[in-house]
């Protein structure tokens, strides 16, 4: 099989998406810890900004692999999945033990939401359910 024109797209943005967040959060973890409001007071806070954004990265070149090699197409969804989806969990268990986000906040969750559906839309078509 071959990855389709849709799935070109959606991935080159995924991609495009998260290779951005991923260098931008290995380069300055002081400016992507800023997006969301952390101080970064110890040298440990900028490992943790670091490890988490390289996940982005990785994500991002997943997206990237799976545009040339169908083999990786499924995999990189299924990751798109659990990663925001789990993400998803927390920021909506926030929402109740917290308390209702800002502007910035519901923006994140709405954006990490279209990414769980529309992988988990890509993953429910036909050719793309084989291995």
């Amino acid at each position: 099989m071959k990855t389709t024109l849709v799935d070109k797209v959606i991935l080159f943005l995924l991609g495009i998406e998260h290779v951005g967040f991923g260098l931008l959060g290995l380069i300055t973890p002081l400016t992507a810890a800023g997006f969301v409001g952390f101080g970064l007071n110890e040298l440990s806070a900028y490992s943790e900004v670091r490890s988490h954004y390289s996940l982005f990265l990785i994500m991002g070149v997943m997206a990237f692999v799976s545009i040339l090699r169908f083999e990786w197409l499924r995999l990189t969804y299924v990751t798109y999945v659990i990663v925001f989806g789990s993400f998803l969990i927390g920021r909506f268990f926030s929402i109740f033990a917290d308390e209702v986000p800002g502007s910035m906040l519901w923006t994140i969750i709405f954006a990490e939401l279209a990414v769980v559906l529309i992988s988990l839309w890509r993953l429910r078509v036909p050719g793309n359910q084989q291995l």
